[in-house]
């Protein structure tokens, strides 16, 4: 009888192992409304690997894992130069004084902008415009999708900025505090250190990363959690396996709307931006030894 409920517990333990591993596993939807509300939810959380992987489908993204491990092993060491220059910056971000110093080389611009800024907003607010449209459109990465929408969010952001805000100083502080603390928490003191994370830990850093930039906006009152809570989506068109979605969220008092493309890979829905880039770096071949990657 023993023997029995032995058996019994340890088939039980085994089927809550297996359930909790289930739970655990990223599976993109079937349904491409839900699809772009799971990699939102994902962002939401701060959690870029669950967004990368509802992003592609799991042997794409095993096959980029294996690439970015390959491309790690044949890049060239950081320079003497490039490590000083790691080092000092983030030497500056992690020290026990950090918040202290930074505001204090922070406040003296700040002086500078305060005594000029009102006369001159006007004008620094259309040059703001004309530079952050101007270096979305440059950036080649960007589909032209992606370009439209963070010309949205740009203008969405300037709309809204106003030169008491830019000059708070206790809002500069509490921003500070976060700058330093998000540094300490990557615990990434050298650069070879940061090259050498494979794709997964750096995707974790990038979440890190995330967060802090998060607060930075709730301190300045942009809610970019409220925003990722309030995406919705409808689908606008369907041709054979890729669908055209129209994605909405509220920002900052405004709707930003944007176009976004979702391929569907067996029976899935997925980033078709995410599937056509890593498909194309997949298509060219792994580093030389000693090659840097191209910008």
């Amino acid at each position: 009888m023993s023997r029995l409920v032995t058996r019994c517990l340890a088939l039980i333990l085994l089927a809550c192992l297996c359930l909790a591993g289930c739970r655990r596993e990223v599976v993109a939807p079937g349904n491409p409304v839900a699809a772009v509300k799971g990699m939102a939810a994902a962002v939401r959380d701060n959690d870029l690997v669950r967004y990368s992987r509802l992003s592609m489908p799991p042997k794409l993204h095993q096959q980029m894992e294996a690439r970015w491990h390959a491309n790690l092993a044949l890049a060239p060491p950081p320079t003497a130069a490039q490590e000083r220059d790691y080092a000092r910056w983030m030497a500056r971000m992690t020290a026990a004084d950090a918040e202290r110093n930074l505001y204090r080389s922070f406040d003296k611009r700040l002086r500078k902008l305060e005594s000029e800024i009102n006369a001159q907003w006007p004008l620094m607010k259309a040059t703001g415009g004309i530079f952050i449209n101007g270096l979305i459109q440059a950036n080649e990465d960007l589909s032209p999708a992606q370009k439209g929408h963070a010309k949205a969010v740009g203008t969405a952001l300037l709309g809204w900025t106003t030169p008491a805000l830019l000059v708070d100083r206790a809002k500069a502080r509490q921003a500070i505090s976060v700058v330093a603390s998000t540094a300490r928490s990557l615990d990434l003191d050298t650069l070879q250190q940061a090259r050498q994370l494979e794709m997964i830990p750096a995707l974790e850093k990038g979440g890190q990363v995330l967060k802090g930039f998060k607060q930075i906006g709730r301190i300045y009152g942009v809610d970019l959690d409220a925003s990722l809570a309030g995406v919705d989506a409808r689908v606008v068109a369907v041709r054979g396996e890729v669908a055209t979605m129209e994605v909405r969220y509220p920002l900052l008092g405004t709707a930003v709307k944007f176009k976004l493309d979702l391929i569907r890979r067996d029976g899935r829905w997925y980033s078709a931006d995410a599937v056509r880039s890593a498909e194309a770096e997949l298509a060219r071949p792994p580093l030389a030894a000693g090659q840097q990657k191209a910008p």
